[in-house]
This record gives structure tokens, C-alpha cells and sequence, in this order.
């Protein structure tokens, strides 16, 4: 088996679609004899210690950049700049295979990371059977919490949904999803949105967001922290973007009784840091934000460990890794009906149901919920 993956983010021990082209390439370096890796090293610049430090030695990098001018002048288009490189990188790929490889040159061709149905690929023309996956990005926005949102990310989450379907007027991604004989989705909501003749061959990848307990220092973060204070602890980390719901956490601490002692952690970057730091500004919300540069991956046991809550209100519908992690240190956890979590939710989390509600009384149903889990917590310290 001759196989070649491309993946324009590929690294180890990386959450979202980092993690994704890291564990799809070891999947397929176990069953295949000769392994091609299409990659490029803005995203992870030490690939190649990676790959060898992991004894991948069937596998041959190819390093495919883009000049460093034209990758940063690309990034700096707002909103959308780290996208388009991720598409302009797939035609990057087909002239170097081109001149390399001629055409049909390999067995299989998977398209893996960018994690995203939106990006096109050319694996095709070189190989005899061509893969997508695992793609996501189909979760829907319920309208009725865009009064939540900044005027700027309502105007973003307009232009997502929007760019969704317009996705699908590109001849390229259409040419992609035609010629994939099976395209791995990690949802149910990105089967829904793909073109009829696409959804018939797709398989939802049950293992998408699986975690693996040895990425983490789980055992030494049991000996060392515990939970022990009268302050309820709560944790989010993730990319700070307002449609991940974190707003939703914060109305709700705004409304907890003066009696809640409560301490909020958001670890994270993102364009709607400023946004958050202002309304916790305002409000005078117990709310610690971190950098999570600097903090390894593995560290996170500490942050998972030391907490009561961990909260993952989103609002596309997709789940993510960090809840799944999350779990996997014994966390409890806080998110909504509708966030694609149920194979996780264990009875001791708290699944806000929203069904019928405006986000006043989705914000009330937090608070209330949050309010009795410090009650039940943290009995003794509770003044009527």
C-alpha cells in the first residue's frame, strides 16, 4: 500500500485540527508500507523530529511552503486570512505533485486536516482512491442568541452561515466531494449540510474526538492539586470566539446570588477576549484570565484537576476536544442540549435544556444551576 496524506496541520499532541492530521497520518503509517506526508511547517516547524522521535520511518515528508512574504500577507487579511492559505496551500500541492509524481502514482489519497469540509483537494488526480477526513464544520447557529453576540461577530456569524452554502457553488470542493469514495465526517451536522450525492458516502468517525490519558500528567496532577476551598471553581479553555458561548457563563455569574463564592478561569486567546474583559469589568466578576501560551498541553491535568466545573456552552452544535479532556480527568461537566456532547454527558454534568427558551431564561437556567451545584458542594459555607 502506497499512501500519500495531506495535512496542512499535522502536529503531536495538539488539540482541534493539529491533533486530527497527527493521529490520521499514524493511522495509516500502521497499514501502509510506504506513507507520503504533504504538510507545510508554519503550522508545526518541527514535524520532522516529531516523526522520527515516533519511529515513523516508513513515512517521507514533503515540506510544501508557501514564501514567508506571501504566508504573511496572506494571515494578515482579517477574519478570514489563516483560511485562505489553507485553500491557496491545495493548489500549491497539485503542481508540486504534478512535477513530482505525474498522475495516479499512488494507491490511496486522504485529504485530512484543515478539519473542514471548505477546503478543496487534488489527491485525487494522483492516486486511485481518494479519501476525505475527518471533516466538520456543519453545526448550525440557533438565530435567537445572536442578541448575545458583539455587533462584529453577529455580522461574522452571518457571514458563516452564508459562506456554508456558498461553500458549495465552488466547482473545486464540489470536484473533491465527488471524487472521494468514503468522506469521514466527525458529526451528524456536517453529514446534514453536505450535497445529497455526498452524504451517501459518508461514515461518521466515532473515535473524532478521542483523547488519549497518556498526552497528560493525569497521576501526578492527583498527587499534587485538589479541590478543596469554599470557592466553587470554574474552567473553560479554548479558543476564546464568541460563538463558543462563554458570554452565556458570564450573564449567568452576573446573576448568582451575593452568597455564591465562586472564582471563573478562562484560559484562552481569541478575538473575543476584549469583549469578555469588558463585560467582567463591568459586571465586577471573579474571572482570571490566562495566556495559555507557554502552558504544554499535558500541563492542562493541573487546570482540569484543580476546578469544580468545566464549562462548554457552545453554539454551533459541534463538540470539541477540550470537554472530552475534560471528562477524561473525571470533571464535571456544564453545556447545552444541543452540544453535540451526549457521548460524554454523565449524570453528575449539568445539560441545560434549551428548548423553547430565549437566551434570558437559558442565562437564568445557568445561574440556577450553578447556584445549586455550590450548595450542594460546598454546604457548610451557604448564609440564607
Amino acid at each position: 500500500m502506497r499512501s500519500i496524506i495531506s495535512a496542512f496541520a499535522c502536529t503531536e499532541n495538539r488539540g482541534s485540527e493539529h491533533e486530527l492530521g497527527w493521529r490520521c497520518l499514524c493511522a495509516h503509517a500502521e497499514r501502509s508500507d510506504d506513507v507520503h506526508l504533504l504538510t507545510n511547517t508554519f503550522a508545526n516547524p518541527k514535524i520532522v523530529e516529531q516523526i522520527r522521535a515516533n519511529g515513523l520511518m516508513q513515512v517521507q515528508i514533503h515540506v510544501v511552503d508557501f514564501p514567508r512574504p506571501v504566508y504573511r500577507m496572506l494571515t494578515s487579511i482579517p477574519g478570514m486570512g489563516y483560511q485562505l492559505v489553507a485553500y491557496a496551500w491545495e493548489f500549491l500541492l497539485f503542481f508540486y505533485l504534478f512535477r513530482r509524481f505525474g498522475s495516479k502514482h499512488f494507491d490511496l489519497g486522504v485529504k485530512s486536516t484543515y478539519g473542514s469540509y471548505r477546503w478543496p483537494s487534488f489527491l485525487w488526480c494522483f492516486s486511485q482512491e481518494f479519501q476525505m477526513g475527518p471533516i466538520s464544520g456543519g453545526g448550525r447557529f440557533p438565530l435567537r442568541f445572536m442578541s448575545l453576540f458583539s455587533l462584529r461577530s453577529r455580522l461574522r456569524e452571518f457571514g458563516r452561515m452564508l459562506f456554508q452554502r456558498l461553500t458549495f457553488l465552488d466547482p473545486f470542493v464540489l470536484l473533491t466531494l465527488w471524487q472521494a469514495s468514503i468522506i469521514h465526517v466527525g458529526n451528524q451536522a456536517t453529514q446534514d449540510i453536505l450535497p445529497r450525492f455526498a452524504r451517501k458516502k459518508c461514515q461518521i468517525q466515532q473515535d473524532f474526538l478521542a483523547v488519549n490519558a497518556s498526552d497528560f500528567r493525569i497521576e501526578e496532577a492527583q498527587r499534587t492539586v485538589s479541590v478543596k476551598s469554599h470557592c466553587l471553581k470554574i474552567f473553560y479553555t479554548g479558543k476564546l470566539l464568541e460563538w463558543k458561548g462563554v458570554i452565556l457563563i458570564l450573564r449567568a455569574l452576573a446573576k448568582l446570588p451575593s452568597y455564591v463564592n465562586y472564582c471563573f478561569t478562562i484560559m484562552g486567546n481569541g478575538p473575543a477576549r476584549g469583549f469578555y474583559q469588558a463585560y467582567t469589568e463591568l459586571h465586577n466578576l471573579d474571572v482570571i484570565f490566562i495566556d495559555p501560551k507557554g502552558v504544554p498541553r499535558a500541563d492542562l491535568s493541573f487546570y482540569f484537576l484543580s476546578h469544580d466545573l468545566f464549562v462548554f456552552p457552545t453554539l454551533h452544535g459541534e463538540a470539541g476536544f477540550a470537554p472530552v479532556e475534560a471528562k477524561l480527568h473525571g470533571m464535571r461537566l456544564l453545556t447545552l442540549d444541543f452540544s453535540g456532547l451526549d457521548f460524554v454527558i454523565q449524570p453528575e454534568d449539568i445539560c441545560i435544556d434549551t428548548h423553547g427558551k430565549q437566551p434570558r431564561a437559558v442565562v437564568a437556567a445557568i445561574s440556577k444551576a450553578i447556584e445549586s451545584l455550590y450548595i450542594r458542594l460546598k454546604p457548610r459555607v451557604v448564609h440564607t
